[in-house]
């Protein structure tokens, strides 16, 4: 008796799931594991075949190195202007060129890896805004040639350390100012109306305070524009991404820097290894979260995207590495 009411029962309830399944047309779908970064796999897939893939990135260079070309506000372009003094008199292209460099991200993954000598190794190197070397030098390597800095430095950024006789961050490496459109040209003078965090009136107090160290050097206006059009149409007509709707990252703005003044480029940690596990944001930071939404200020995806289109180093040793080989400019040649 016992027994055919658990039967009864038990088709009760599987009468009760298939009605809910028919009227309500729930569909149950195993949980599946999110598939790795398989970009270049998808770049294959789109495109047929390796070759194709070299010819691509091949493409992509020549028009980078087209349609982006490199330059710094130079004193003679601003001739006009009373603050011109706190201009190099030559654009930064001019006056330097590597052969190896390293691009150093800020990610939190780089404390995964000890890197530090293989980077001070090399010719030049490369950081963004705040990003520290002492006490991590077994990570991140202790040279700083080069210093990329977003115009919030130093009004909401490393204040102190901007301001400070003592710190180092800012005082051997050529200081390098990302310009979205900031600080622009007019009439041969500097047109700051833009600048909503003073990024060029703090220079020329600094220039004030410090005199005898090393000028900035103020990326030409149109630079960034120019990046973000690359990214679009990339991402509009190979479809690996989609369309970027902010602008490129400090990162990427280096990126392309470095392409125009070193042969070869080594990229650490902006094209993300699969080390890291964690929700984490920076190397030097045991606090600050990475944003759910990837960060809206920049494009983040679709620039990891494109410089692993561009890279000559296999996705398989990227997730491991999170190292990006790219090969400069001058080693591109372009019809």
């Amino acid at each position: 008796m016992a027994s055919r009411r658990q039967l009864l029962f038990g088709l009760c309830v599987c009468v009760m799931i298939c009605y809910v399944i028919l009227t309500h047309r729930v569909v149950f779908k195993p949980y599946v594991q999110p598939v790795p970064r398989q970009i270049r796999k998808a770049v294959l897939v789109q495109l047929g075949s390796v070759k194709n893939i070299s010819k691509l990135r091949q493409e992509l260079l020549c028009k980078l190195k087209r349609n982006v070309p490199f330059s710094t506000i130079t004193r003679a372009q601003a001739s006009r202007d009373g603050n011109r003094s706190v201009l190099s008199e030559k654009s930064l292209e001019k006056l330097v060129h590597f052969n190896s460099c390293a691009v150093v991200s800020s990610s939190h993954a780089l404390k995964l890896h000890t890197y530090g000598q293989e980077i001070d190794s090399h010719d030049a190197v490369l950081r963004f805004n705040c990003a520290p070397t002492h006490t991590f030098e077994q990570f991140v390597g202790n040279r700083t040639d080069i210093r990329l800095i977003n115009t919030k430095i130093p009004q909401k950024a490393c204040r102190q350390e901007f301001w400070s006789e003592n710190s180092t961050m800012f005082k051997h490496a050529a200081i390098v100012i990302r310009n979205m459109n900031a600080i622009n040209l007019e009439g041969e003078k500097i047109d700051a109306k833009h600048d909503r965090f003073h990024s060029f009136t703090n220079w020329i107090k600094y220039r004030k305070t410090y005199p005898n160290r090393t000028l900035p050097f103020i990326l030409r206006p149109e630079f960034g524009r120019d990046i973000q059009a690359e990214l679009t149409q990339f991402c509009n007509t190979t479809r690996l991404c989609k369309k970027p709707r902010s602008s490129p990252s400090t990162g990427m703005f280096g990126v392309v820097m470095m392409l125009h003044i070193c042969d070869w480029v080594h990229v650490y940690e902006l094209a993300p290894s699969n080390r890291d596990d964690t929700k984490l944001r920076y190397y030097f930071d045991e606090k600050k979260m990475r944003p759910s939404n990837g960060g809206r200020g920049h494009s983040y995806s679709q620039e990891r995207v494109y410089v692993m289109t561009l890279s000559l180093t296999p996705e398989k040793d990227i997730e491991k590495s999170g190292v990006v080989l790219l090969k400069g400019f001058s080693q591109t040649q372009c019809e």
